[in-house]
């Protein structure tokens, strides 16, 4: 699995939201350990440093734990996490995000007129 090119979200929001979904609808058990940095790298066609950087955004969410020289695990984030995230922010999140794609392939049809139009 890569990240896709024409997503205009960052490669580790991209890893950080499949890695997310995964925990959550499988749902993979608290104390579960995630694949090493090095094979999650290689699975999403990246460097370490970005998947290092989307297990961080987990982290922040309380989804994860790291444990020195063990690796990643997942956990049972705290209540107020849960009710954070609950599934009318997350459809309200899904909301946005397509929002962003559709502007941003309206700003790539406007620079492409632009760019049209000055070269002719």
């Amino acid at each position: 699995m890569t990240v896709a090119a024409h997503d205009p979200r960052p490669k580790k929001v991209q890893i950080s939201d499949a890695l997310r979904t995964e925990i959550t609808t499988a749902p993979l058990p608290s104390g579960h350990r995630l694949a090493s940095l090095r094979d999650l790298a290689e699975r999403f066609e990246v460097t370490t440093v970005t998947i290092g950087n989307a297990l961080q955004i987990l982290m922040d969410e309380g989804l994860v734990t790291s444990v020195p020289t063990r690796g990643y695990f997942v956990q049972t984030p705290p209540a107020d996490t849960v009710e954070a995230t609950g599934a009318v922010e997350r459809d309200e999140i899904n909301a946005i995000h397509s929002e962003i794609r559709r502007l941003a392939a309206r700003v790539a049809e406007l620079e492409k007129r632009v760019d049209h139009e000055g070269s002719a």
